[in-house]
């Protein structure tokens, strides 16, 4: 054994030891690299490979920007070997959700850890309730699927104070940075918004749904910028929040609207139900697309829209967590987007030509 290999080992030993001996108790932070450095007359990069190894080991977990804690598992080898998924949801019969959950799940197994997953509503405070029961549960670090996460922000300081990890998916707050997970929703409006463009559509709206989220913001500037790059109008008035489907159908006879793009599948067969009840035909009279590919009703079995893999996204989500815990990952917050692509059926016509049905 050479001597800097028996230096490292040194160190992770006693530091094990006083984990494993209650000296450093669950949710202590530790000393600093440097602190450990001088404490053991010993280089930086020999702290930082022993450091390593305990958080792999789950023996401690490193923060970005907060420092080194040990594990709330309490020191055991391995820790809790558990993380936690907290789910808003509007349908729990939603295929996409169990997706997401499958794509975390086989991540997590796939690293030697399971997942365990919570439903919340659109309550911060039951949330936050949902994470203390967790942390009494030890897991290692949390998946957030939050209803609103500007809302939820003070739940994340929780957690950071607690030392931590968390990282959200699908949505996030732009002015509190972390660990995210979702799909790329910019670079996906803009290939629907293309598509309609080249199928001769110049009178297009963008309808809304929750447009306080950023990424259905995102989604409705891939639609703007990719209008104006075509050489179309688009404009603020452009975004139709809380449709009144009356004066819509009205505009869509008069021939003022040739094509909807709504911000979700959800969102989509809504308006495909309410214009219908009008006497709108869908596509002859409208061209109306969505964002997602949600299995949720029969109605998306003709609706053209943008499908987002959903199992890398839980995929996604539980790589970047695991990567935090076990000490592979620090730094600057990290995103990670899947790809989105195109699906065509019969909702979607030329403005000059026969129905599409993919």
């Amino acid at each position: 054994m050479g001597v800097k290999e028996s230096k490292y080992l040194q160190v992770k030993q006693s530091v094990r030891g006083q984990i494993e001996n209650g000296i450093l108790k669950p949710d202590d932070k530790l000393p600093t690299e440097a602190e450990y450095a001088a404490l053991y007359n010993v280089s930086g990069i020999t702290i930082r490979r022993a450091l390593t190894e305990l958080a792999e080991e789950g023996y401690i977990r490193r923060l970005k920007h907060k420092g080194t804690f040990v594990s709330s598992a309490g020191g055991s080898a391995g820790g809790s070997r558990l993380i936690a998924l907290i789910f808003y949801v509007e349908n729990h019969d939603d295929s996409s959700y169990i997706r997401i959950i499958k794509g975390a799940q086989n991540m997590a197994s796939a690293c030697g850890y399971s997942l365990i997953v919570e439903w919340s509503d659109r309550d911060v405070s039951h949330e936050a309730d949902i994470m203390k029961k967790m942390l009494d549960m030890n897991v290692e670090g949390f998946l957030i699927y939050p209803y609103d996460p500007v809302k939820s922000v003070g739940n994340y300081r929780w957690l950071e104070e607690k030392g931590l990890p968390f990282v959200l998916l699908d949505r996030y707050d732009i002015n509190y940075p972390c660990y995210f997970s979702g799909c790329n929703n910019y670079d996906g409006a803009a290939i629907g918004t293309k598509m309609l463009l080249e199928k001769k559509h110049r009178k297009i709206r963008f309808v809304g749904y929750e447009y306080f989220l950023k990424s259905e913001q995102e989604r409705f500037e891939g639609f703007c910028d990719t209008m104006r790059r075509e050489g179309a109008e688009a404009a603020e008035d452009y975004l139709i929040l809380d449709a009144d489907y009356d004066m819509l159908a009205g505009q869509i006879k008069r021939g003022e609207i040739t094509a909807l793009f709504c911000c979700n599948d959800r969102l989509a067969v809504k308006v495909l139900r309410e214009l219908r009840d009008r006497g709108i035909r869908i596509p002859e009279d409208v061209s109306v697309m969505g964002f997602d590919d949600w299995k949720g009703m029969s109605d998306m079995a003709d609706l053209t829209t943008l499908r987002q893999d959903f199992d890398q996204v839980g995929a996604n989500a539980a790589y970047l967590l695991l990567s935090v815990i076990q000490g592979k990952l620090q730094g600057n917050p990290v995103k990670l987007l899947s790809d989105v692509s195109l699906v065509m059926r019969g909702s979607v016509r030329d403005a000059c030509g026969e129905a599409l049905s993919g």
